[in-house]
């Protein structure tokens, strides 16, 4: 039985932050190989048994900010990507709580508040695989709490290789992921043929 945060003392809590921010900066976290950040994880989730989720969402977010990594904080993107759903005439609900009360879909979009039709996870595109694992796992948290079928949506920001970002889409394609970016450069060029704006309206986003 995995724990969250809210279940540890606050001693204990700040031990935990401590320890995993300490091995994460030792890690060279940022350089990282998505399946090294993945053992990571995992000993992490079995030696402090806390869930996946509450590691990535409640202790590594913004992790590489706090380190001073000159990378564009996903926070930023969301409010950016919220934005452009709003001024597109889109329902949007942020930090959306799942079944468990816990854990936090980054957004999720529909006709209203109560017929959401997408959930959206925001990733950087070096750690897309665990944005993937998440729109997945929000897709089914909201099957099984509300009988309810949404659409997941993977959004990606950051950089890649061309070369990468292929392979990324044909995982999303295999998993029936819709694979969109904003502000996602690709060999150093900004990436527009997937981009939310071209998504949404047909033409690039400026």
């Amino acid at each position: 039985m995995t724990r969250t945060l809210t279940e540890l003392s606050s001693e204990e809590r700040e031990s935990v932050v401590s320890t995993v921010h300490k091995e994460a900066e030792a890690s060279g976290w940022s350089q990282l190989s998505n399946s090294r950040k993945s053992a990571l994880y995992s000993a992490w989730e079995s030696h402090f048994d806390l869930s996946h989720t509450t590691l990535k969402d409640g202790i590594m977010k913004g992790f590489d900010a706090a380190q001073g990594i000159p990378k564009k904080a996903e926070a930023e993107i969301q409010e950016e990507v919220t934005r452009i759903f709003r001024l597109a005439g889109i329902n949007v609900i942020e930090q959306a709580a799942m079944w468990t009360g816990k854990e936090r879909a980054d957004l999720l979009i529909g006709y209203s508040s109560k017929f959401p039709t997408h959930v959206i996870e925001i990733e950087r595109a070096d750690s897309w695989s665990e944005g993937l694992r998440q729109a997945l796992w929000y897709q089914a948290a909201i099957f099984q709490a509300e009988r309810r079928h949404v659409l997941p949506v993977l959004i990606l920001f950051g950089n890649t290789s061309a070369d990468r970002f292929e392979q990324i889409l044909a995982t999303c394609d295999h998993n029936h992921v819709t694979l969109s970016t904003h502000r996602l450069e690709l060999d150093g060029e900004l990436e527009s043929e997937y981009s939310l704006g071209a998504l949404l309206n047909g033409s690039t986003l400026e």
